[in-house]
């Protein structure tokens, strides 16, 4: 089986399969085999890799998996192909057809950081809104060119309300 695998911010293709206890890993070029047993409660297995035993517990999480190995846990997001290609479609037709920035939560506008023309790159902090007496940066997913500005400093906003609207930049524009 193939899959997507992001661990400590690097995103590999990972493929695998068993043969009765056998575990073979490949990802980056290379090749891993591990003799492995699941242990009674079902989270922790026992790997033997060239030799040396080692523990691991595997437990689901919010954003994938958690493994737990020498008393570190490591955070680890797993993605079928399927979902890879449909995110990488996802994104590239919103930078296509442009932005919508929202406000995440109701709230007061106390700083807008673009006015209507400005072109912006995607990270860009666009918008402060304080809530709950913490003041929260919207920044923009892509490159684009801001074509509305829909509230003002002072305003208080609902949670989704469209605060700032992007074009996507078109082949002259930078």
């Amino acid at each position: 089986m193939k899959l997507w695998v992001t661990l400590e911010g690097r995103e590999a293709e990972v493929t695998f399969r068993t043969e009765g206890d056998r575990l073979i890993l490949e990802a980056d070029g290379r090749h891993i085999e591990a003799d492995f047993v699941r242990l009674p409660d079902g989270e922790v297995y026992s790997l033997l890799i060239d030799g040396r035993s080692h523990v691991v517990r595997v437990s689901p999480s919010a954003e994938g998996l958690e493994v737990g190995l020498r008393g570190s846990v490591i955070p680890v997001e797993v993605k079928h192909p399927l979902e890879k290609m449909l995110q990488a479609a996802s994104g590239a037709r919103a930078a296509a057809c442009g932005e919508t920035v929202s406000a995440p939560m109701p709230g007061v506008v106390v700083a807008l950081r673009v006015a209507v023309g400005n072109h912006v790159q995607a990270g860009q902090a666009v918008v402060v809104v304080e809530a709950m007496k913490m003041q929260n940066e919207l920044s923009v997913a892509h490159d684009g060119v801001v074509t509305e500005v829909l509230v003002a400093e002072r305003a208080a906003v609902s949670a989704g309300q469209a605060l700032i609207r992007l074009a996507p930049v078109t082949g002259g524009s930078a």
